[in-house]
């Protein structure tokens, strides 16, 4: 299990090559793991009201602004390699 995990997390983190290591894609990670533990503090430590509707407004653009820098950038990453081998005889 902790292999899959493993190998989950680096399919996130990794550009399309899936070697190289993408600073934009850690630090969306970074800035989603945050916002859930920032949010749980202050529901179950500071006794704040969740509110559902600012909450998934808030994640939900978390969510879409990151999409869109990982995409902006983009053009700057390594292409993906093709490892399907060639068959000769054709």
């Amino acid at each position: 299990m902790f292999a899959t995990t493993k190998k989950i997390i680096k399919d996130w983190m990794t550009g399309p090559d899936g070697v190289t290591y993408d600073p934009a894609r850690a630090l969306w990670m970074l800035g989603i793991v945050s916002f859930l533990a920032f949010t749980a503090h202050g529901v179950y430590k500071d006794d704040k009201a969740f509110d559902m509707v600012n909450f998934g407004l808030a994640f939900s653009s978390l969510l879409v602004a990151g999409g869109a820098g990982v995409k902006i950038k983009e053009s700057s990453e390594p292409k993906a390699v093709d490892t399907t081998p060639v068959d000769p005889t054709k």
